[in-house]
Parts: structure tokens; C-alpha cells; sequence
């Protein structure tokens, strides 16, 4: 027991000797610093040994260390040339000082605020309160919660001829009459309706926040106005907003072979809501890829040990694409890529018995922008919970660099003029002319354009596209009955002009694969 206690005397003499040559070897160090500029002086001479801005920086650095540092650190003895002085300067490395850790619970809250791509806002709160055991608020649903409170300002709609005139400086001149409509008319129920819809889906999808809608869609729509000219009683639906682009519709009796830049956007349909019986034979050109795709999808479905969610997809795939097919071959449908239509919400499609106002699929239409009036039909149902869209045809009329994946408008600046109950009594292939005339009736209806406002005439890109086709057919006869032919000698003429007769054919401009479309059609049909 001696014996242990006289070694660690020993060790308690060292450590004290220890602790005197540290002391020893810091005052060195302090009166070598202080010492340093004299020295500096007596070997370097005149100005160069004049203490700098730097050395008394360095001077009041090593003495403030020395009043905080009990036990000095190792010193780091780093040589500089200072014009023909060997400058000793000491660098004290000091360790970072830990952060203390709790001793008990203590509370904590903190607010963030960042941006969603869609353009929410997002301010959480992170807050923490004493709990109980883990093994206990494991089990509680209610220790460990994110609570969402999601505050919109659904904006009110727009009533004057004063605000409306604020998106369109056009709008009073252009419509005479409708500064009076205004003042009798009213917000519509649909404009209510509108942004219910669209506070329902944000609800719906709050948990899932990249489906939520973006700020840019909520706020899609200025107003809805119920509009009836006081002396011919004529109705006008009156929309206020943006303008988004829809390129679907095909239709293989006027436009055979369609664009793939459009067909095979990510969000193309073949089909709009409005269409009407086929009247050639020619097959739809997008037929075939569904047929491709039907056979496929029977083809892996008679696979026996597929798995129930495999089955299940095939299953509803097959059956949406043979109503599909059916559509194709029976129907044909407006081409936003050519015909001029605008889309609505389908949550304002078949109201007709509840509200006057209500449109329907072939009313027409009239859309406004910058000081140009355009008549359309209403051709197509979108999203019930958006608003301001348009086919491809009046979105590059409106801006040439609008494309199935670019908008043409982002602003609140369209006017859209739907009549309601206009539309024909039978469904038909466009018809431009007779598109104008309408729209021209119907907007006398309200008073007329104003004096230097006209109705644009559209041309007709699917006639034009045609024509050469026509001119091709005329010159066949030519071929056929040449001017050079003796009549003695035409049964030796007929061999050497019949082959010439399908290589003009092919170089007419005829319409492109319609040779083989009839044929994958009758294929198709087993005939």
C-alpha cells in the first residue's frame, strides 16, 4: 500500500514539474514577442524594422490567447521573409470550443418558408412539447403529426365594363352594346362553381402536394358573365382568362396522315367531344397503332400465371381500347391542328336545363384578343376545374410560337363569347364559311363589331392541303389519250400507255398511304 502511494507522489511531482515548464515556455514565448520588434530593428536598420499593422496584430493575437489559454498549445514555428529579416512568427492553434450538451428536455420551434415548383407557398412550423415514454407515444397516432392548413383567396369575379376593359382595351369599342349587357347581366353560377371545383381538388390532393394545382391554374379565370341584349334577347356566356392549347382530333377522311410532333405529344387524344359519322372508307391514321397495341395486350393476356394486378391492367386496357377502335372506325372528329375550337370545362357541359346559359358541345364561339375577333365553335371538354383553352389552330393564330407543349397566352387577357343553343341540329365536318356566317349573325345579335373590327376568315388549311391532289387527277386523261397517238395504231399504243398510268398517279400528290390504309383497314375488318 506504501508502495502505490509513493508512486503516485512521484507522478504528482512530475505533473507539477510539467506544469512549471509550460509556464516557463509561454512567458519565453510572450517576452520573445515583445522583444521581436526591437530586434527586428537592430538587424534590419531604418524603416524595415518598424513594427507593421501585421505584427501588431499578430502581438495582441498571441497575448489574448495567452489571458484565455490555461494549458498553451504545441507552438508552430512558421519562417517568412521579410526584406533580409528571418521574421519568427508563432501560430497558436486553439481548439473549437464544444457546444454544451442538454441536460434536460428543452423545447424547440422553428419556422421555415420555401416554394413549391407549382408555385404554393409552404410555411412550416416545427414545434416539440414533453411527451411520455417512447414505448408509449410509439403507440399514439397524435406524438408524431404534420398538420396542413392551406389558405387560398379565391378571387372575386370581375363585373364591369371598366374591368373587363382593364384585361382588353378593345372591348368597349369592338362590342358597342356591351357596357348595357354588363349592367343587367350577372356573375354566372358557373364562375362559382369553377372554383369550387378547384378548392375541392386542392383538398383532395393536399397529401399528395405534386398533384396540387398550381397557383398558375387555380387562377385561371377572370369571370363568368350571363349576358342578354335588352332589345334582341340574345344570350351571351362571357368568359375572362388565360388561353392553354389542346392539339387532339383526328379524322382520316380529310386529313389522312397526321403530324408525329402532334399525334405523339404526351398528352394527344385522337378524339374530341365533338364528331359525327365517317364518310369514306379511308381508315383513321391513328387506327393502327391501337390495333397494334389491342393485339399485343390479348396476345400477353392468354399468358396463364400472370399476376392479378397484371391481369387487371390488361384486362381494362383491351376493353378501353376496343371502344377506342370502334370510335375510330365509326366516327370522325374535329383536328385542332386545323379547325378552330375552344374547350370548357366539362363541369359547364349538359347544364342546359338547369341554366339558359349553359353551353353545349357545337355552340359557337367567338374568342377576342388584342383587337382580333375569331369565330369557333365550342368543340371540346376539358378539366372540370380549368378554364381557357383552345385547338392548336386559333393558339398560333394567336401566337405563332404556341406548340402542343407552349401556350400561346398566359395572361388573363382572352375573351371567349359562347351562344348558347346555337349550335346545329346535326353535326358535320367543318364547314369555315359557314362557321363565319353564324358568328357573324349571332354577333349582331349583341349589337355588332364596332367600326373598324372585323370577323377573321379562316382558310381552310385541309382544302389547301388537298389541292394538288384535285389538280393531279385532272391531268390523268392526258396521259391517257395522247395528242401524238395515230388512231390506226391504237391497240399497239394501249400496252406502252397504260404502265405510265400509276407512276402519275403516285406522283399526283394523291393522298400518302392511302393505298396501304385501305388495306390494313380491310384487314382489320377480315374482309
Amino acid at each position: 500500500m506504501s508502495a502505490k502511494l509513493e508512486i503516485e507522489k512521484k507522478e504528482a511531482k512530475r505533473q507539477l514539474r510539467r506544469d512549471r515548464f509550460g509556464k516557463l515556455v509561454l512567458f519565453l514565448i510572450l517576452c520573445g514577442a515583445m522583444m521581436l520588434p526591437g530586434l527586428v530593428y537592430f538587424f534590419g536598420g531604418g524603416d524595415s524594422g518598424k513594427m507593421t499593422a501585421e505584427d501588431s496584430a499578430m502581438l495582441e493575437t498571441v497575448s489574448e490567447i495567452a489571458k484565455h489559454q490555461d494549458t498553451p498549445a504545441d507552438p508552430v514555428v512558421v519562417e517568412k521573409i521579410v526584406e533580409r529579416v528571418v521574421e519568427k512568427i508563432i501560430k497558436v492553434t486553439v481548439p473549437a470550443k464544444a457546444e454544451a450538451m442538454p441536460d434536460k428536455f428543452v423545447a424547440y420551434k422553428k419556422i421555415d418558408i420555401a416554394k413549391l415548383y407549382n408555385g404554393f407557398e409552404i410555411r412550416s412550423l416545427l414545434e416539440t412539447e414533453q411527451g411520455r415514454r417512447a414505448s408509449l407515444e410509439r403507440e399514439d397516432a397524435s406524438s408524431y403529426v404534420i398538420e396542413l392548413n392551406i389558405k387560398i383567396k379565391v378571387p372575386e369575379a370581375n363585373q364591369s365594363l371598366e374591368d373587363l376593359a382593364g384585361l382588353n382595351e378593345h372591348l368597349p369599342k369592338m362590342l358597342p352594346d356591351l357596357g348595357k349587357m354588363v349592367e343587367t347581366g350577372k356573375v354566372s353560377p358557373f364562375y362559382y362553381h369553377l372554383y369550387d371545383l378547384k378548392k375541392k381538388r386542392v383538398q383532395r390532393y393536399i397529401t399528395r402536394l405534386n398533384r396540387v394545382l398550381s397557383r398558375h391554374h387555380f387562377f385561371d379565370c377572370e369571370t363568368i358573365l350571363e349576358l342578354q341584349h335588352p332589345e334582341t334577347q340574345q344570350k351571351v356566356l362571357l368568359m375572362q382568362g388565360e388561353m392553354d392549347v389542346v392539339s387532339d382530333g383526328s379524322d382520316g377522311d380529310r386529313w389522312p396522315k397526321m403530324d408525329d410532333y402532334i399525334s405523339m405529344s404526351s398528352n394527344y387524344q385522337p378524339f374530341t367531344s365533338y364528331g359525327w359519322p365517317k364518310k369514306t372508307k379511308r381508315a383513321n391514321p391513328l387506327l393502327a397503332a391501337r390495333v397494334a397495341k389491342l393485339n399485343k395486350y390479348e396476345a400477353e393476356f392468354k399468358i396463364k400465371g400472370l399476376s392479378i394486378e397484371k391481369n387487371r391492367f390488361l384486362k381494362s386496357n383491351i376493353d378501353l381500347l376496343k371502344r377506342e377502335i370502334a370510335d375510330l372506325k365509326g366516327r370522325s372528329f374535329l383536328i385542332a391542328e386545323a379547325d378552330p375550337f375552344i374547350v370548357m370545362p366539362l363541369s359547364m357541359i349538359g347544364k342546359t336545363k338547369e341554366n339558359a346559359f349553359g353551353p353545349s358541345f357545337g355552340d359557337y364561339a367567338v374568342v377576342i384578343y388584342q383587337g382580333k375577333v375569331y369565330p369557333a365553335i365550342v368543340g371540346d371538354g376539358g378539366p372540370s376545374f380549368q378554364m381557357g383553352e383552345a385547338s392548336l389552330r386559333i393558339a398560333k393564330q394567336l401566337n405563332p410560337k404556341a406548340s402542343p407543349y407552349s401556350r400561346p397566352v398566359s395572361d388573363l387577357k382572352v375573351t371567349y363569347l359562347v351562344f348558347p343553343g346555337s349550335k346545329e341540329a346535326k353535326k358535320d365536318a367543318p364547314d369555315l364559311k359557314k362557321w363565319h356566317q353564324k358568328c357573324s349573325q349571332l354577333l349582331g345579335g349583341i349589337g355588332g363589331l364596332g367600326e373598324g373590327y372585323q370577323l377573321h376568315q379562316w382558310e381552310d388549311l385541309i382544302a389547301k392541303k388537298n389541292k394538288p391532289t384535285q389538280a393531279a387527277k385532272v391531268k390523268v386523261p392526258e396521259v391517257k389519250a395522247p395528242a401524238t397517238a395515230p388512231p390506226s395504231k391504237a391497240p399497239a399504243v394501249k400496252p406502252s400507255v397504260k404502265p405510265p398510268v400509276p407512276t402519275v398517279g403516285k406522283s399526283s400528290g394523291a393522298k400518302p398511304g392511302a393505298g396501304s390504309v385501305e388495306a390494313l383497314k380491310a384487314k382489320i375488318e377480315g374482309k
